[in-house]
C-alpha cells in the first residue's frame, strides 16, 4: 500500500508540474514532536529562469543547482516546528558568458562547484479533521558566492571573461494542505517566492586592445538577477518507513520545475 501511494504521488507531481531554488518545504505537519528533534538528509535539484535588471548588457538565463544537505528540526510547540538546514550546492547558468560575434572560442555556460549554503524555516499545522490539515510556512536560504571564467577572442584579440554571482538568496512564504491516507501524508499548496543575486561581469582584453565603452583594456558591468514570476506551487508525499523514519518526495513549480527527496528520523 505504501509503495502504491508513493508511486501515485510521484506521478501526480509530474502531471501537475506542466500546469503549475530553496529545497523542499515538506508537509505542514512537523516531523519533530513538541520539545523533540528530528534529523534528516536530503537532495534537491533546483531549476529556475532568471532575468536581469540590465537587459542591454545581460541576458535572461536558466539557473540550476544540485543541493545536498542535513536538516535539524525542533518542535517549538504542539504542531509547530522550526528547522535549520546546512549543506552544499553547485551553480550553473546557461548562457553565462557573452559569445556573440565578433567573439569566438568562448564556452557559453557558467559553472562552479559545490559550496556551503544555509536555510532556516518555521512551519505548523491546524488539523481541521483527523485526516485533513492546513498550515503556513516560511523558509529563507542564503548561498555562497560563485565564480567562473572563460577565454576566447574578441575582434581577433585575446579576451578573458569572468562572471561572479554574489550570495544568491531566496525567501519562500506559503500555505500547505495535507491529507492522510493510512500512515502516509500527501500534501501541496501555493507558495510566494523571491529570489535574487548580484552578478558582475568583467572582460579583460589582450595587449593593444581597448573597449570602446571604457577606453581601457578592462570592462566591468553588474546587474541584479531575479527569478521570473513570484507565485508557484508544490506537491509531495511523506511515507513512514519504520519507527521514527520517513521518506519525503516533493516537486515544485515556480519559473521551472524542481524536485527532491529526503530521509528523516524523528527522536
Amino acid at each position: 500500500m505504501k509503495k502504491l501511494i508513493l508511486a501515485i504521488a510521484i506521478a501526480a507531481i509530474f502531471v501537475t508540474s506542466s500546469v503549475v531554488y530553496a529545497g523542499q518545504f515538506g508537509p505542514p505537519e512537523p516531523a519533530a514532536k513538541e520539545g523533540k528533534v528530528s534529523l534528516g538528509v536530503g537532495y534537491f535539484y533546483s531549476s529556475a529562469k532568471i532575468k536581469p535588471n540590465d537587459t542591454t548588457n545581460f541576458k535572461e538565463s536558466k539557473m540550476t543547482q544540485n543541493q545536498a544537505y542535513l536538516n535539524l528540526g525542533y518542535g517549538l510547540a504542539k504542531n509547530w516546528e522550526t528547522y535549520l538546514r546546512v549543506g552544499a550546492a553547485d551553480d550553473k547558468a546557461a548562457p553565462g558568458f557573452e559569445t556573440d560575434s565578433p567573439r569566438a572560442g568562448f564556452k557559453s555556460d557558467f559553472k562552479d562547484s559545490y559550496k556551503p549554503f544555509g536555510t532556516i524555516g518555521v512551519k505548523g499545522v491546524f488539523n481541521v479533521t483527523d485526516s485533513f490539515g492546513i498550515g503556513p510556512f516560511f523558509q529563507a536560504s542564503l548561498y555562497s558566492s560563485y565564480e567562473d571564467s572563460a577565454s576566447g577572442t574578441n575582434s581577433g584579440f585575446s579576451e578573458t571573461q569572468t562572471v561572479k554571482v554574489k550570495n544568491p538568496r531566496e525567501i519562500n512564504l506559503g500555505i500547505g494542505l495535507q491529507g492522510k491516507i493510512g500512515d502516509a501524508l500527501i500534501y501541496g499548496g501555493p507558495v510566494a517566492y523571491w529570489v535574487k543575486n548580484k552578478t558582475e561581469w568583467t572582460g579583460k582584453l589582450g595587449t593593444g586592445a581597448v573597449y570602446t565603452a571604457s577606453g581601457t583594456d578592462t570592462l566591468v558591468l553588474s546587474t541584479t538577477y531575479k527569478e521570473k514570476n513570484n507565485i508557484g506551487g508544490f506537491a509531495g508525499v511523506r511515507v513512514p518507513l519504520g519507527k521514527g523514519l520517513s521518506l519525503e518526495v516533493e516537486g515544485q513549480m515556480k519559473s521551472k520545475f524542481s524536485m527532491g527527496g529526503s530521509l528523516t528520523y524523528a527522536f
